[in-house]
């Protein structure tokens, strides 16, 4: 008997070895360049929560029949550890520091109106955003026949009354603080109506620089979509793999044009002179992917930093990733971040950060 356990053991040992060296491929392979010799590297990201439960999964099958087995998993865990706590984070402590400074950044996808048919001031996404005490709004896709209403609603109009709105790329800030300047960064026409709005912002007596970001979106249609849902259904529908080639296609392709885009705001981001700075947005990438990785080099990564779980800010189409970030420079310390989930009319979750001035 204790032959036959051995025998059928091996072919599960080399699927766990398999699935880690792809874990493993997963976390660091995706913050190469994805322009550059291995372009699928870039999307190894994308299966890091399936590899990761995959493991666990195995890590618990050992545990319960035989105990050196889980010794891959185990090995596997602590080589991946940073690349895990970046994507999900475990921050324990809180402060109990009074917050001088809220910001809210968020892809409000038209501020919901697909769900809520409200192009108005009262639309209940907006209402909800303004009601949870961020003293600066960074939308991205925002509606502006929205943001244009705001004028007539006179409680709005004087809780924000600093506004600047970008109608031809839908971006757009409202402020307690006064903006100073305002510009839009355009993309490539590839990128279509893709941008970052660059402002700056009059906060205590300092400048505050804001980079609100919107990378390129994946272009992914309604019929990816279902082919998505059709293969968690039927994984072995030899049919699904042509159309997955169509859409491997699309991935790399918006994955190489945000790289040139986060690489484009980053030298900007790194000239400037304010004392403050924010960059931060929808931008369609995981804390595991190139785009992110070109931020968190030489900022903090705010969610990473104080927040506590995988956060997920995008929720529809049975994908849940965190792809809406905020990084932060030392001037700037973080004291909570997390992902507000009380509205679900845009397919995208505010993110809602806290941080001390450090004067």
């Amino acid at each position: 008997m204790s032959v036959f356990k051995k025998i059928i053991r091996f072919p599960f040992i080399a699927i766990n070895v398999a699935v880690s060296l792809l874990l493993i491929f997963s976390c660091y392979g995706s913050m190469a360049a994805p322009i550059g010799r291995w372009p699928f590297a870039a999307l190894s990201g994308l299966a890091f929560p399936f590899l990761f439960i995959a493991t666990i999964v195995f890590l618990v099958l050992w545990l319960i029949t035989w105990k050196k087995g889980a010794l891959i998993s185990v090995v596997t865990i602590l080589v991946c550890i940073g690349p895990i706590l970046r994507y999900c984070p475990i921050n324990f402590s809180k402060s109990d520091a009074n917050p001088d400074l809220t910001v809210l950044t968020f892809n409000t996808e038209s501020f919901g109106y697909d769900n809520n048919g409200d192009a108005s001031a009262s639309n209940p996404l907006l209402q909800h955003v303004t009601s949870l005490g961020a003293q600066i709004l960074l939308f991205q896709e925002a509606r502006t026949s929205v943001l244009n209403d705001i004028d007539r609603n006179m409680e709005l109009n004087g809780e924000y009354p600093y506004r600047f709105t970008d109608k031809d790329h839908m971006q757009a800030c409202i402020s307690k603080y006064p903006i100073i300047s305002h510009e839009t960064i355009p993309f490539n026409k590839a990128a279509g109506g893709n941008s970052c709005l660059y402002l700056r912002l009059l906060v205590e007596g300092d400048t505050l620089a804001v980079f609100n970001c919107h990378l390129q979106s994946n272009s992914l249609v309604q019929e990816d979509f279902d082919e998505y849902h059709h293969f968690i259904e039927n994984p072995n529908d030899s049919t699904l793999y042509a159309g997955s080639k169509k859409v491997i296609g699309k991935l790399l392709k918006s994955t190489g044009l945000r790289a040139n885009q986060a690489e484009l705001v980053r030298d900007k981001a790194q000239a400037e002179t304010a004392k403050y700075l924010i960059v931060c947005g929808d931008f369609n990438d995981t804390p595991l992917s190139y785009s992110f990785h070109v931020f968190d080099r030489f900022l903090t990564d705010v969610y990473g930093t104080v927040g506590r779980g995988p956060g997920i800010t995008y929720h529809e189409h049975r994908l849940f990733y965190r792809i809406d970030h905020m990084f932060c420079n030392s001037a700037l310390t973080p004291i909570s971040s997390n992902v507000d989930r009380g509205n679900k009319d845009s397919d995208h979750y505010p993110v809602i950060s806290r941080f001390k001035l450090n004067k």
